[in-house]
């Protein structure tokens, strides 16, 4: 009996490992070919089943002088708002005019015309080191990067132009909408893939830096891919049609930017940084930096920490001609150290220098100063280099 009841306990995890193996090539597959696809689209070598099922474009007319065009007031007399999404811009010249248009474009998804710089430029990084895995095709990559900061919709192009003969020119942006919504599609499941490599990881690993990292961009991601769908229901598309299998396969926290968000702060206060400064007084420097790493989420106390906040002083006694003032200078130069690799992460630097008729007086004031200069600078510091981390692989 027992071997019976064995044996079939063995058939039934057989049989599940093989559900989850094919479930995860299934979700692999779904995510090579949402690349073939992006990249075909995006590079204009076929047309999409759903832009042969969707009317095309009428043929751009640039025009100078001469009557008003009515798509200038209604870009729709030109461009079918049931295939089409359209906008106007207008400018002084063409090329103002242009970017003009793609920002009204921009404007209907409600979306900002740029996103926060150090979010635009850890993304860009991040596609640029291959963490990020978007298109073997460098101009694909470019408009996606392009697309992450939304400066300029994927899929959006210049129609008609009409300058006036009086100063102003003016220019038509449009989308069309079948495209659009398989295009952005494809960029959502290539996304969420990314997610999930990014996010999948052992947990020794990730209660470092680079799991907050990788959490990080993994949020940013999801931020993106938020904007994506806000994209494609504009566009006319369902939740239904975004078609992203791959996300059933995924936690719910996988596409939640917010969730990730709070994984990464929770990642933060499960790594430990030891504080250890040379020729201190009093421990002072070192209460001051400590301070400011807890402040920020970061322990500083418990076994086996991965990091240590190495913190050199040099306190000399300095004299000017000609002054009655003896001067105390501290110079510091702290250096975020990784104690498995001994590499110098983050470094902070600053120098300060005070005076008094007595040099312990002297002393005493510049420990003072330099406590002032740490809680004042060092917090700002330390929040810009762990916005700006990139995963590590």
């Amino acid at each position: 009996m027992t071997f019976f009841r064995f044996s079939r306990f063995f058939n039934v995890m057989f049989f599940l490992i093989f559900f989850l193996s094919s479930l995860y090539a299934e979700s692999s597959n779904d995510v090579e070919e949402a690349g073939r696809r992006l990249d075909a689209a995006l590079s204009g070598n076929v047309s999409t089943a759903a832009n042969s099922n969707s009317q095309q474009p009428p043929a751009a007319r640039i025009t100078r002088g001469g009557a008003q065009p009515r798509w200038v007031n209604d870009p729709y007399n030109a461009y079918d708002r049931n295939f089409f999404i359209a906008a106007i811009g207008s400018a002084q010249d063409r090329y103002q005019a242009e970017a003009r248009a793609f920002a009204a474009l921009a404007a209907i998804f409600g979306q900002s015309i740029r996103s926060e710089f150090t979010v635009t430029e850890n993304y860009t990084e991040a596609v640029n080191k291959g963490v990020v895995s978007v298109s073997q095709n460098t101009r694909i990559r470019d408009e996606i990067k392009t697309a992450a900061s939304m400066d300029k919709l994927v899929g959006a192009e210049i129609g008609n132009v009409w300058d006036s003969g009086r100063g102003t020119v003016y220019v038509a942006a449009y989308m069309n909408k079948s495209k659009t919504i398989a295009v952005y599609s494809d960029m959502i499941i290539i996304n969420n893939r990314n997610i999930e490599l990014l996010t999948t990881m052992e947990d020794t690993h990730k209660n470092t830096l680079d799991g907050y990292a990788r959490f990080r961009l993994a949020a940013l991601i999801a931020g993106i891919n938020s904007n994506y769908a806000a994209v494609i229901l504009q566009a006319g598309g369902s939740a239904s049609s975004l078609n992203l299998r791959i996300v059933q396969t995924m936690s719910a926290q996988t596409v939640s930017a917010d969730a990730l968000y709070l994984e990464a702060s929770n990642i933060i206060k499960n790594i430990i940084v030891n504080v250890h400064v040379t020729n201190d007084r009093a421990n002072r420097i070192q209460d001051a930096f400590a301070g400011v790493l807890s402040s920020e989420g970061l322990r500083t106390r418990g076994n086996a920490p991965l990091y240590t906040l190495e913190v050199r002083l040099n306190v000399n006694e300095v004299t000017f001609p000609d002054n009655n003032f003896i001067n105390c200078r501290i110079e510091t130069s702290a250096n975020l150290i990784d104690n498995s690799t001994g590499a110098s992460l983050f470094p902070f630097s600053f120098n300060v220098r005070e005076g008094h008729t007595s040099y312990a007086n002297a002393e005493a004031m510049a420990f003072l100063s330099a406590e002032k200069e740490i809680t004042r600078n060092y917090p700002a510091a330390l929040r810009a280099y762990l916005a700006s981390l990139i995963p590590l692989h």
